[in-house]
């Protein structure tokens, strides 16, 4: 224990010239934009039941790709479901603040919940609304699946 200590505050003075240096954290590459009003509009769109709740005046439409990347690097997927402990909203807020880091908070990037479970969406550079299941990193469009529930009832951006 003690030469363990040693050599952590010897490698902390001298430094670690076999350390490799940090990389370079992803950032998203879309420029587009969407307002407050235009955002609202396409998320009452696709979920006519839902309450939305959107917190700023504009954001930035996601890049598929780039989300693609972030959620390969991110490990929220990787996390044990627990029922009432560790189970889907959970999941989803957690992929939520993953999200909510400079550089990726402006995203037109939520928190869902349907009749039956929590998930996360998202609006792409093309103006379409998908569904992230961060249980799995699964990206879908067109709807729910019957196991997601009936309707959206809330989304929060």
């Amino acid at each position: 224990m003690l030469r363990t200590w040693f050599s952590k505050l010897l490698s902390w003075f001298l430094g670690n010239p076999t350390e490799e240096p940090e990389p370079e954290p992803i950032l998203p590459t879309s420029t587009e934009r969407i307002d407050y009003a235009d955002l609202y509009a396409l998320l009452r769109a696709e979920a006519p039941q839902a309450e939305i709740f959107l917190s700023d005046k504009d954001y930035l439409l996601c890049n598929r790709e780039d989300v693609k990347r972030f959620l390969a690097a991110d490990g929220t997927n990787k996390s044990v479901y627990v029922a009432e402990k560790f189970d889907c909203d959970d999941f989803s807020y957690r992929l939520m603040g993953q999200f909510s880091v400079p550089g990726w908070s402006a995203l037109a990037f939520g928190i869902l919940w349907t009749d039956k479970h929590a998930m996360n969406c998202m609006v792409t550079e093309e103006g379409v609304f998908y569904l992230i299941e961060p249980q799995n990193d699964y990206l879908q469009h067109g709807g729910l699946l019957p196991q997601q529930g009936d309707h959206i009832r809330l989304i929060i951006m």
